[in-house]
């Protein structure tokens, strides 16, 4: 499985009206959709650019069911950066 930015920022797109009547009480008062996903893909390619740069401070051993802890040497994210 890839993360990719432009999914990413999809998804947050999508959850800005659930997320705004929440938090305000009141249906999201609209505005482009193109503007607000731009903010969206920077923040998701900010956070995947991120998450690859500190990937070996995020996991440091992983225990399996019924295993010994192994220490985890490297974690590849798979990140993709298309729009």
């Amino acid at each position: 499985m890839s993360l990719v930015a432009r999914d990413l920022a999809d998804e947050m797109a999508n959850q800005l009206d659930e997320a705004w009547a929440e938090v305000k009480g009141e249906p999201f008062p609209g505005g482009s959709r193109d503007d607000s996903r731009v903010m969206f893909l920077a923040i998701a390619r900010g956070l995947l650019i991120y998450l690859e740069s500190h990937k070996t401070d995020m996991v440091r051993t992983i225990r399996l069911d019924g295993g010994d802890a192994r220490t985890v040497n490297s974690v590849d994210l798979n990140t993709e950066f298309d729009t």
